[in-house]
């Protein structure tokens, strides 16, 4: 919730700007000793330097104060960005209204305001003093703020890495002043992913001895939002929800909607949908993900996590718990692997933790996943691929193929690793009746690249799965060879080339053990 860091910064550097107009205002309209007074009121308010341009105040029929170039500083700080700058503002007044406690503008205009905030957030040497003591000229409400052409900046900690810019288009708060519950709306560009944040509430009273408790309500649209902004991913997401709580703990909940989310290095767009529950700390920016429930194609998921701020590195870091109970692993081929046409199909249930550090770097560069799958029923897509598993199944059996025709179902289990767009497999089990294949390896993503050695075990033996006649009674010189613990042989494998053109084989070296 970023806008909320925003507002508090506007409410922050305004108030103080206030108590220097309500000064003006009762002094009457010596422009240039005025001037000052605005300048040394600010910045004892503030403790910070000020800087001000042009300012004149215009006291009949009303009050109408105008000002530019107004620039507030930390002290001695000329190597960081001004905290605040705003470019030009005005301030308007009934002569009724500033005679009366509390005194009351009726509406302040702030265009260009630019807050900067430095590494670590505004920080003071000295200790605040609680909302209802905070001394000046007397207490002060303004029934309408409003701030075009803003921009919140997060100044990096690392010379030389670019800020990270929060584009405010509007925003408006009503009333604004000590102890008040104000109401909001705002328009902001958040840059990443890139969309429009729209969100309106309520925001108070400010609590100055301890921002963190400052309470906050609302709703909010997030529109038009290119995910591939985010390296490595593609496609146009909306989100609504509500949150409400306060800065330091804001309780969120809403839902997000993707027709088109894609993996790059698939390229293949699916319609995703998620509903989350989530704890935001609005002081840091730092989520925590409660709850997280997806839907895509025919697979449901379910996810627990964070995305807390990485020291020293642009981005944030995303760890997540994902699992899934029932869905297809033809919707997870789809996401992950290219083609039209996914390899495999079958029910699928898995859980993995997902690391996604913080970065510039393409999302499959940096994402680790360490996790667990179960396959059922499965079945390859490839006509050609799926009679060859059948096949093996029916000699593995010491059936003859050629006279049965069955289309076998396989179940696959395996423990997996991703890291660097490289899966690999360890204590991957693929059976199917009458045979039983152990396998540990690799696939690339990008490259496509198969590396994969194990064994095949079989309920026959050599010369059985040769079928009857000349041959089957040749190959039983070989059967021993083949035989280990038991009765049916014992086939070591290979699988090299790529996807589209996998090649087995037997791994000969490993027969005589050379290997």
């Amino acid at each position: 919730m970023k806008h909320a860091r925003l507002v508090r910064w506007v409410i922050f550097g305004c108030l103080g700007l206030l108590i220097a107009m309500a000064v003006v205002a009762g002094l009457g309209s010596r422009t240039a000793p005025l001037r000052q007074l605005v300048i040394e009121t600010l910045a004892d308010r503030l403790d910070s330097e000020v800087e001000l341009g042009a300012f004149s105040v215009d006291t009949f029929p009303r009050v109408h104060i105008t000002g530019a170039g107004l620039v507030i500083r930390h002290k001695n700080r000329r190597d960081v960005p001004p905290l605040v700058s705003i470019e030009s503002f005005t301030v308007d007044a009934g002569l009724f209204g500033l005679w009366h406690r509390p005194r009351r503008f009726r509406t302040v205009t702030v265009t260009g305001l630019r807050v900067s905030i430095p590494p670590g957030g505004f920080k003071k040497d000295h200790d605040d003093t609680p909302d209802d003591d905070q001394g000046g000229p007397g207490a002060i409400v303004v029934d309408e703020l409003i701030a075009d052409n803003a921009a919140l900046v997060l100044v990096p900690r690392r010379a030389g890495k670019e800020p990270k810019i929060f584009d405010i288009h509007h925003l408006t708060l009503t009333p604004l002043g000590k102890g008040e519950v104000m109401r909001y709306e705002a328009a902001i560009t958040n840059p990443l992913p890139k969309g429009l944040v729209q969100a309106s509430g309520t925001f108070g009273p400010w609590h100055r001895g301890d921002p963190g408790g400052t309470p906050l309500t609302g709703r909010y649209s997030f529109d038009n939002v290119d995910l591939s902004t985010v390296k490595g991913i593609g496609g146009n997401l909306t989100s609504t929800g509500s949150f409400n709580g306060q800065l330091d703990r804001i309780a969120v909940s809403g839902e997000t909607r993707t027709p088109d989310f894609f993996v790059k290095v698939a390229g293949n767009p699916v319609p995703l949908e998620t509903k989350f529950e989530a704890v935001v700390d609005g002081t840091d920016g730092d989520t925590y993900l409660n709850a997280v429930s997806g839907h895509f194609l025919s697979t449901s998921l379910d996810a627990r996590g964070a995305v807390v701020g990485a020291e020293g590195v642009k981005g944030r870091t995303v760890k997540v718990h994902v699992k899934i109970a029932d869905g297809r692993i033809e919707d997870i081929l789809r996401l992950a692997v290219r083609g039209e046409k996914p390899v495999m199909r079958g029910q699928l249930a898995l859980h993995a933790d997902m690391n996604l550090p913080a970065g510039p770097a393409d999302v499959m560069d940096r994402l680790g996943v360490n996790g667990e799958l179960d396959v059922a029923a499965a079945r390859f897509t490839d006509k050609g691929v799926q009679k060859k598993v059948s096949d093996m199944s029916e000699r593995a059996r010491g059936m003859d193929p050629d006279a049965s025709h069955q289309n076998v179902a396989s179940d696959l289990r395996a423990k997996f690793t991703l890291d660097r767009g490289v899966i690999r497999l360890r204590d991957a089990s693929f059976a199917m009746p009458g045979a039983t294949v152990r396998m540990a390896g690799s696939y690339g993503l990008f490259s496509e690249a198969l590396e994969f050695d194990g064994t095949a075990r079989m309920t026959a033996t050599i010369s059985q799965a040769a079928g009857g006649g000349i041959k089957g009674a040749l190959l039983k010189v070989v059967d021993p060879i083949f035989r280990k613990d038991g009765a049916g042989a014992v086939l070591p494998l290979k699988i090299r080339g790529t996807r589209k053109e996998p090649k087995v084989g037997l791994n000969v070296g490993k027969v005589f053990g050379r290997d």
